[in-house]
This record gives structure tokens, C-alpha cells and sequence, in this order.
């Protein structure tokens, strides 16, 4: 079935690359011209960018690694090894129909163009994880992967003679990850991923294999895991900071509101809400700052990305990683994303479990009734998040995260309307 590029039929979604070298770019022949790889990937988590070099290895030849996506529907990749086979060979830009080379070769780099979206990078980081390997006492026994490749960061994986590693690149905000890690491990070694090196020069680190896979399947076990690693933490927040962990009170989250009520953009897809309106939304949400304020659950470490795919089954216990977004903020806040996509019935259970964690500073119905009143704040939270990947990255890379922007905008006009009841998570689980 033909369908639009990045759409998809039967769980599927099919992707346009233009793999490039030396000026060329790979094609097969198609009329008088040249046709670009066209690759269709089952629509699953992890996300396309983990099979895609495969392949594309498979339909041309050649073994590739990710440059960078120009859209949802586009990724540009260089050669790694191999040669064209199946009719593939390298053709000049100008033989290729249609607008996606041609908007290529016109296209500007832009400035916010993370590292590993550049030329040559995936060699060096490849050079680096042999360096770390050797100097360990190990090596590497098989090709490196691309795990993970967007505009927040990238993921390799690579088989060794001591088990699996997987090197991590994040934006620079949010490289203070492999310190944190090293922190808790003090306290929760079997809690999060082991850390074998780390280049802060590059903005990369090395882990060892998790020895599990994610997506979590003991929701309540994770969730148990992080209020007691939050509630550990209380007292450590000033050690937080020092790591490099940002403070997001509720008076800078009250203070925010204003700006992101003047981004119409986000709010077109929530009903386009009129400036009136919006200015409404706006001061209901300042209020609701200051009532989760007086229930007085002190600030600590949250994660900040907390959802199934970021948590894994041990068999000592869950696993909890991908800490890039920590910072010190209000601990029920990292239930947004952890009930993103959770039914209300299993949203009420696992709520409970993750409350119970912080009975010391409040009762049961206390705690609820804060989980109700920080619900809108915390999909605040999320807004602000994604708004500000955004604007860092600017217009060539919004495709990545203007998405998930307008859907926690929608769920803030969804709860200012009174639409969600009593919910525990959202009425639309993604």
C-alpha cells in the first residue's frame, strides 16, 4: 500500500535517505534520472533511527550511520563501509526528481546542529569507545549500532569481549547525566546504569549493558524505586545543584506562564484558545502553583523523563536511566510522562504504589489531593520542556518535539475546562 512518507498503514512508516559522499549521493536508476532509498520500518519503540541503518544496509549495500533527519520523513547518512549493490550506485544531486535533494543541497546548516548530526562524528566516537575498551584491558567484537539518533542525543551500542556498552551524547544543558549517575550509584548502584567512562570534552559517556530490557513491566516496583531514591535525596539537594541539576521551583514555573500564554503556536492545536482565554488559562495555572505550594512536599531530585521505556526489569530490582532531564523541582511532577500513556484504571493503582513512598510527609488522602492539584502544573512542566527543545534547536529541528508540545497543551486546556474529572492520569493516553 503506497502511503505519504512518515505516515503509517499496518504499524508501518516509510522514510526517504539520502546517503552522501564526496558530493554524491546514492541513488537507483528511475526514468532519465536517479531515485532515492526509499525504506519502510515497522512504527515500534525504539523509534525508527535504531532500524534504519540496517536497512538500508539490506536494500543498497552499503553499511551507513545517521547524519541527521531533515524532517520527519528525511535522514541524511554517510557511508561507513561496503559498496552499492541491487542497482545502486552515486549519481550527481541534480539527477534526482522531486524537491528532497534539491531542498538538501539548498538547505542552510543550521548553527543548532548538534554534533552528532555531523560529518565524521560516528568514526571519532567509534575511535573512542576502542580507546576506552583498550585501556580497560577489553575490546570491541562487533560492528557499533546506532541506537538512538535525534536532536536531544544519540545512542550507540557495542558488542565486547566484557558484554555490551553503550555510549551516550547529550545537548550540552543536560550533560550533567553521567555525574548524577555516579552520585546515586553511591546509594542505588543497582538502581541505575553502571558508568565506565566519561569524555566531558565531547559531552559522551560510556555504560555498561543494563543486563535488562526496557520497556518496564513492573510499573508499580519502578515507581516504588523513584520516591525512594526522591525522598533519599530531600537532603542532598544543595550536592544536586553543584552536579549541575537545575532548580525549577513553583514561583519559576508561576513566573513562566505568562511567556508560554503569548506562544499562540502552541495552542492552535488545543482549540485556539483566544488571547482572553489564553490570559485565563494563564492565571489558573499561576494558582495552582500556589496552592501545591502549601501542601509543603519539599523539593528534590526528579527525573525528568520519567516514563516505560526509561525504566527496566532487574531481577534485584527496577533500573531506572535515561536521567538527562534531572533536576530539582517538585517530585510529583514526574508522574506526567510516567501516566502519558497509562489507562486510568492502572493510572489509580500506580499512583497509590508511588504516594505510599512519601506517606512521611503527608497522609494518603493529603497526597492525593496534591497529585490533583499539581496534575496541571506537572503537564506545565512537560509544555515548558519541549517549548524550550524548541526554541534551543530552533525551526529545522521543531519536527522533534512541537508534537509533544501541543499534546500537554491540549491536556492543560483539557483540565482548565474541567474535561478530565477526577482523573488520575490523562483522557487521552498516548
Amino acid at each position: 500500500m503506497t502511503t505519504p512518507l512518515g505516515t503509517t498503514v499496518d504499524d508501518l512508516v516509510e522514510l526517504e535517505v539520502i546517503v552522501t559522499a564526496a558530493g554524491r549521493v546514492l541513488g537507483r536508476p528511475y526514468g532519465s534520472g536517479a531515485a532515492l532509498p526509499h525504506i519502510r520500518l515497522s512504527n515500534s519503540w525504539p523509534p525508527p533511527s535504531s532500524q534504519l541503518p540496517a536497512r538500508v544496509t539490506t536494500e543498497t549495500g552499503l553499511v551507513v550511520a545517521l547524519l541527521e533527519p531533515l524532517d520527519a520523513t528525511v535522514f541524511v547518512a554517510e557511508p561507513v563501509d561496503g559498496e552499492p549493490t541491487g542497482g545502486y550506485g552515486w549519481y550527481d544531486p541534480a539527477a534526482f526528481a522531486g524537491t528532497t535533494v534539491r531542498d538538501w543541497v539548498a538547505r542552510s546548516a543550521p548553527t543548532t546542529r548538534p554534533p552528532w548530526y555531523r560529518s565524521g562524528w560516528f568514526s571519532r566516537a567509534v575511535d573512542w569507545i576502542d580507546a576506552t575498551l583498550a585501556s580497560r584491558g577489553g575490546r570491541r567484537t562487533g560492528p557499533v549500532a546506532q541506537i538512538r539518533h535525534w536532536t536531544t542525543s544519540a545512542v550507540l551500542c557495542a558488542p565486547t569481549s566484557e558484554g555490551r556498552v553503550f555510549l551516550k551524547a547529550v545537548l550540552p544543558h543536560l550533560a550533567h547525566e553521567p555525574q548524577l549517575i555516579r552520585h546515586l550509584a553511591g546509594s542505588w548502584p543497582r538502581a541505575v546504569p553502571e558508568l565506565l567512562a566519561h569524555s566531558p570534552d565531547d559531552g559522551w559517556w560510556l555504560t555498561a549493558d543494563f543486563d535488562a530490557q526496557p520497556p518496564v513491566r513492573d510499573a508499580i516496583g519502578a515507581l516504588r524505586m523513584l520516591a525512594r531514591i526522591q525522598v533519599g535525596a530531600v537532603d542532598q539537594v544543595r550536592r544536586l545543584r553543584e552536579i549541575g541539576c537545575p532548580q525549577i521551583g513553583l514561583d519559576d514555573l508561576a513566573d513562566q506562564v505568562p511567556a508560554l500564554m503569548r506562544r499562540a503556536d502552541l495552542w492552535q492545536r488545543a482549540g485556539t484558545p483566544d488571547r482572553a482565554q489564553l490570559t485565563r488559562i494563564g492565571m489558573w495555572l499561576q494558582d495552582r502553583c500556589a496552592e501545591l505550594e502549601d501542601f509543603d512536599l519539599p523539593l528534590t531530585l526528579v527525573h525528568g523523563d520519567f516514563h516505560q521505556h526509561n525504566a527496566a526489569d532487574r531481577t534485584d530490582g527496577p533500573l531506572l536511566f535515561d536521567w538527562s532531564f534531572a533536576a530539582v523541582s517538585h517530585p510529583l511532577f514526574d508522574l506526567a510522562g510516567w501516566l502519558h500513556s497509562v489507562g486510568e484504571q492502572d493510572a489509580r493503582r500506580q499512583l497509590t504504589a508511588y504516594l505510599d513512598g512519601w506517606r512521611k510527609f503527608a497522609t494518603p488522602g493529603t497526597l492525593l489531593d496534591a497529585w490533583r492539584t499539581a496534575r496541571p502544573v506537572a503537564a506545565l512542566v512537560e509544555l515548558a520542556k519541549f517549548a524550550d527543545l524548541a526554541d534551543r534547536m530552533g525551526p529545522a529541528y521543531a519536527f522533534d518535539y512541537l508534537p509533544m508540545a501541543y499534546v500537554w497543551a491540549r491536556r492543560i486546556r483539557d483540565a482548565f475546562d474541567g474535561r478530565d474529572g477526577q482523573l488520575t492520569g490523562w483522557r487521552d493516553p498516548q
